[in-house]
């Protein structure tokens, strides 16, 4: 069937089942319909109330739906004529346009289908599947640079369609049930695993010896020279919520040390005089059990709980003695 033979379905019409019925068929002798993103906010909202009934490849190929493929678009074309246009009437602009590397690649590839050949001016990013579900938080990452990088040149609806891409992301693989496993690690292996997190995201980790930690278990680092984070973290494997006395302390030998910031990992949570006293120390940041299994969902991934030992082993495997002369 030729596309303009096609018939046009206003997917707003149709029931969630139904317009899902519809992404899953043969769309080259389907109907045309919005399929790059979610038709409207009632759809979208009823499927995230059951995406915790969906499986992961089920929600994995919606997320590709939204994602865009490597290629053309449909306005490619009026982005090509207005290239051509510029550069008669505002070469300025025109050398302007050209510093950038969508532009440059538009203007180069788009005559390519005039000789019969199919022309790449999109990078596709559908490849962040590979990052799922195990590294989310990563996948959100590339997509948001994504979204920066071509925001004024993407057609509102592919917008929409790799924001909506984010949510399910976000509501699959991150924002899932907690898990009760933190509490019954013995404390070593907490230190191990709240470790390994923070070499996930971006820092370089020292345990302390566990007799002399100086009220740190952990000290990491990110950054260079002038710009550099230095945090203390202590990790405290409890059932009781933590109260201002041992933050007080925490504050204390940041303030000694003279660091940028101490964290207080625990398995709970903390009393609202805690809290309280974090909101008005800016160098004290309080990670309960809560926040912490959303760190955990989001560098690895929803499952991270059924292969904790071997998340443990890679920090456990650092040999002591090599944990700085402070440390000795």
């Amino acid at each position: 069937m030729k596309t303009d033979e096609k018939k046009l379905v206003d997917a707003r019409d149709l029931s969630l089942d139904e317009w899902l019925s519809l992404l899953s068929s043969n769309k080259e002798d389907g109907p045309i319909f919005v399929s790059f993103c979610f038709p409207d906010n009632k759809k979208k909202e009823e499927y995230l109330q059951t995406i915790r009934s969906r499986t992961d490849k089920e929600v994995m190929d919606l997320v590709k739906e939204f994602l865009i493929e490597g290629g053309s678009l449909g306005c490619d074309d009026d982005a090509y004529f207005w290239l051509l246009k510029l550069k008669t009437t505002d070469k300025e602009q025109f050398e302007e346009a050209m510093k950038t590397e969508h532009f440059r690649r538009l203007y180069k590839e788009f005559p390519m289908q005039f000789k019969g050949k199919t022309p790449v001016i999109w990078q596709g990013n559908t490849w962040i599947l590979d990052l799922l579900p195990d590294k989310p938080q990563l996948a959100l990452d590339v997509l948001h640079a994504y979204l920066i990088a071509h925001f004024p040149v993407l057609p509102d609806g592919r917008i929409d369609g790799i924001i909506d891409a984010m949510t399910l992301i976000r509501a699959k693989f991150i924002e899932v049930p907690t898990s009760s496993l933190l509490s019954s690690l013995n404390p070593v292996h907490f230190e191990y695993l709240i470790d390994v997190l923070y070499n996930e995201m971006g820092y370089t980790t020292t345990l302390t010896q566990r007799t002399y930690d100086r009220g740190r278990d952990i000290i990491a680092e990110k950054g260079h020279l002038g710009e550099k984070q230095r945090l203390l973290i202590q990790c405290k494997r409890t059932q009781k919520n933590v109260d201002v006395k041992e933050i007080r302390a925490l504050l204390g030998v940041v303030s000694s040390e003279k660091a940028s910031k101490g964290v207080l990992v625990c398995t709970s949570e903390f009393t609202s005089e805690a809290r309280k006293f974090e909101k008005d120390n800016r160098r004290i940041e309080l990670i309960g059990n809560k926040d912490l299994q959303l760190l955990l969902n989001k560098y690895f991934g929803p499952k991270w709980s059924t292969y904790v030992d071997s998340i443990i082993a890679r920090s456990s495997a650092k040999k002591r003695s090599n944990v700085g002369p402070e440390n000795k």
